[in-house]
């Protein structure tokens, strides 16, 4: 691991003479540029952090030919353009954070195949529409955050599916309003957070049966 080192220039081309290398953490440095191309050659890779720096221009593509890869985090840089649709091959992914950029466009629907996924983060991006109502390939999901991301109301029915969640954020949807989404089989959530969400009616009695709950 290599986090907060005050690291600067660009990601390394050269490590993709690492063909065993199975984790990669550039968390809270000073690199700039993009991944390297030369990466999609380390078929180990499980692990790969490049939170808090100055990474830029779109998420590329080829990102996605590195199959082995069940942890990617983006988080808090500046990536920008669309999701790509080439993330949806990565079937082993469980944790996907791409919180705190500046990408726009959708959740692909080829993120779908992602059925392993047991947490997703894009909150704080400059998305736009309604949120796609793909939730419910994502059974295993525990933890899904969805603030100030730029996406419109309403909350997407699919999101009842989601069984296993134990945090639930969403906040800031612009657009349409909606009554409060359906949660009851939400019975494992610690946090839930909906702020924002143009939501109307009463709170579901539901909400007192949920006994794991800490945070509302």
């Amino acid at each position: 691991f290599l986090k907060g080192q005050d690291l600067a220039g660009v990601l390394p081309p050269s490590l993709a003479k690492l063909p065993y290398l199975a984790e990669a953490d550039f968390t809270k440095n000073y690199l700039s540029g993009n991944i390297p191309k030369e990466w999609t050659s380390m078929k180990h890779l499980t692990y790969l952090s490049l939170t808090v720096n100055n990474l830029t221009g779109p998420i590329p593509g080829y990102l996605g030919s590195i199959r082995s890869l069940i942890y990617v985090s983006l988080e808090n840089n500046m990536f920008s353009g669309t999701i790509p649709q080439e993330l949806g091959n990565l079937v082993n992914l469980v944790n996907l954070i791409l919180s705190t950029n500046n990408l726009t466009g959708t959740l692909p629907v080829a993120l779908s195949k992602l059925t392993n996924l047991t947490e997703l983060r894009v909150s704080s991006n400059n998305f736009r529409g309604k949120l796609p109502n793909i939730f419910h390939y994502w059974p295993s999901l525990d933890k899904l955050e969805i603030q100030g991301s730029g996406f419109e109301g309403p909350i997407p029915s699919s999101i009842s599916a989601l069984n296993k969640l134990t945090q639930l954020r969403i906040s800031d949807l612009n657009g349409e309003g909606s009554e409060f989404p359906r949660l009851e089989t939400m019975t494992n959530l610690s946090r839930l957070m909906l702020r924002s969400c143009n939501l109307s009616g009463q709170i579901p009695d539901y909400i007192s049966h949920f006994e794991k709950l800490q945070k509302l």
